[in-house]
């Protein structure tokens, strides 16, 4: 019997777009852009339920009635306590987002993401219990990819979930809902736009510099890592495979984490990707704050909002 294989894609965005969902193990059916709906619960407290998959804890915050603009924005959680994090009023370190962007008259939906929050692993038997912002991304990394695939993948999974979700609620238009994180939240963003093209805008914050001088230079948690990215999948070329759609970066001149020489240098090969294709011209920005490792969110959030209409 004759076997016969599928061939690769032959524009190179697209093989790009293949090999990254195989790396990140979302290649298998229905792992993006799944039908998903969200069951209500207690106030602002959502269950997104991707079919085919486990439901997953969220939060949906709407604008005042009256106030919708019909715009409407995925906000992945960075390292941290979780999803309620980012609702609170001290929440300095996503520069308190998630309200903003309500009292814009946006919709948003901010999902629980896989080792934070309410979606940790249980401690160990006879282990200290978690502290308040701690997570279980070590155990959760190392799972995963005993299993094959980084945690990552998983959380970019659940991300593009929450946004088949969010596309289907009263109110919203399915073609103005777009995705932002910092941090570990920017991670998932990133990802998320280069392979979910539903999604026409992205704001990623203090992540974008490169792999090589972050993750592979600096301390970092374990669940940041997808073996094989390196060398093809820079930071950069995964950037590029977002164009035409607008993508917003953010990065901090005093950031630890993700050096701001790199996320420059990466900014200037993303211009040259772009100059040799024919997405020259469209809407790639970079804003640099005075900050450290923390989202801002004042001229990348209207860059945001303009590019969401």
């Amino acid at each position: 019997m004759t076997q016969t294989t599928q061939a690769p894609p032959s524009d190179p965005d697209e093989a790009a777009r293949a090999r990254l969902r195989a790396l990140l193990g979302c290649d298998r059916p229905g792992a993006l852009a799944p039908a998903a709906g969200l069951v209500p619960g207690e106030s602002a407290a959502v269950q997104v339920a991707p079919e085919g998959r486990d439901p997953f804890p969220a939060l949906l915050l709407r604008p005042a009635p009256g106030r919708g603009s019909g715009a409407a924005v995925v906000l992945v959680p960075g390292h941290g306590a979780g999803m309620h994090a980012l609702v609170g009023e001290g929440d300095g370190y996503h520069g308190a987002i998630a309200r903003r962007l309500v009292d814009r008259g946006v919709t948003v939906l901010v999902p629980e993401m896989i080792s934070f929050g309410q979606r940790r692993t249980p401690p160990a038997p006879g282990a200290a219990p978690y502290g308040p912002a701690e997570s279980s991304c070590a155990v959760d990394a190392a799972r995963h990819l005993l299993h094959g695939s980084p945690v990552l993948g998983a959380r970019v999974a659940d991300a593009s979930a929450a946004v088949s979700a969010l596309r289907a609620q009263p109110g919203v238009d399915p073609d103005r809902v777009g995705v932002v994180g910092g941090s570990g939240g920017g991670a998932v963003a990133l990802l998320l736009a280069a392979l979910d093209l539903r999604i026409p805008a992205a704001l990623v914050a203090n992540f974008f510099s490169s792999f090589a001088s972050s993750i592979a230079a600096i301390p970092h948690c374990p669940c940041n890592v997808v073996p094989g990215l390196l060398p093809a999948l820079e930071m950069a070329e995964i950037a590029a495979l977002v164009a035409p759609r607008a993508l917003i970066l953010e990065a901090g001149e005093a950031d630890p984490l993700f050096p701001i020489a790199a996320a420059r240098a990466s900014f200037a090969r993303l211009e040259q990707h772009r100059e040799r294709s024919r997405d020259a011209g469209s809407g790639a920005r970079l804003v640099t704050t005075d900050a450290g490792h923390r989202l801002v969110g004042e001229e990348s959030v209207d860059l945001l909002l303009d590019a969401l209409g």
